[in-house]
């Protein structure tokens, strides 16, 4: 269930019950994806999720998130990781009377170090709450989708997300051509600006463009079902 479809007299929000915060990006994603490309691959992937666990309260995607290598062009928006924290922190303080767990979800890997530092420096003031970070992928998953993409999984705006979006919202998505120019990498580090390195904004070290909304759609299934199994195993513990 989604805590903003529930009206506040509901009795299952009086009860214990486990949350879901799912934290996404507004950045740019190349000549392809649309700048929401994280927050929308995320709100499709979390409503599939949620239909699979009707007892667990999901909370909307947050649209926004640490992207500061992304800026530069145009259309990206990025928090400060201080300001994640803190929003964090007031999501975490707004539910806890309720919530007997909250897991962390985002798509977007610039949400990940940040949530990683809450959960070490304050889960303890949570104590009676179980709280960890859970990912849509992981080895497995990743081993299935090199195989649909017959090549490595992108770091940013490359094959896979751009697939990923056009199983989501073909009208906002662009298709690439096999034939399209590609400049593959595999060392970038995110450490700096990626306008500075990538103009055109594709982390990918797959050597030539594959995405079509087939491999989207099986990769959305594959990475909601990688993540209902992960919440499952988290409810059963």
């Amino acid at each position: 269930m989604f805590l903003h479809e529930l009206n506040t007299n509901d009795k299952r929000l009086a009860e214990k019950r486990a949350y879901i915060v799912s934290l996404g990006s507004v950045e740019q994603h190349g000549p392809y994806g649309p700048t929401g490309t994280d927050y929308l691959v995320q709100v499709e992937m979390i409503n599939r999720v949620e239909k699979q666990l009707p007892d667990v309260i999901f909370l909307p995607v947050t649209p926004f998130g640490p992207c500061w290598q992304q800026l530069g062009f145009n259309g990206s928006v990025s928090l400060r990781e201080s300001t994640l924290n803190a929003m964090i922190t007031d999501i975490v303080d707004s539910i806890k009377d309720n919530a007997n767990m909250i897991l962390f979800v985002s798509w977007h890997g610039g949400n990940k170090p940040v949530i990683d530092q809450f959960l070490s420096e304050k889960a303890s003031d949570y104590a009676d709450i179980h709280m960890d970070q859970i990912t849509f992928g992981d080895d497995g998953t990743d081993e299935v989708a090199e195989k649909l993409l017959d090549g490595p999984t992108d770091d940013h705006a490359g094959n896979t997300e751009v697939a990923l979006m056009l199983a989501v919202d073909p009208r906002i998505t662009k298709q690439p051509q096999p034939n399209d120019e590609k400049n593959p990498i595999s060392d970038f580090e995110w450490d700096r600006k990626v306008i500075e390195v990538r103009p055109e904004g594709v982390i990918d070290a797959h050597p030539k463009w594959v995405a079509t909304p087939e491999i989207g759609e099986k990769l959305l299934t594959i990475y909601s079902d990688n993540l209902v199994r992960k919440i499952k195993g988290e409810l059963k513990n």
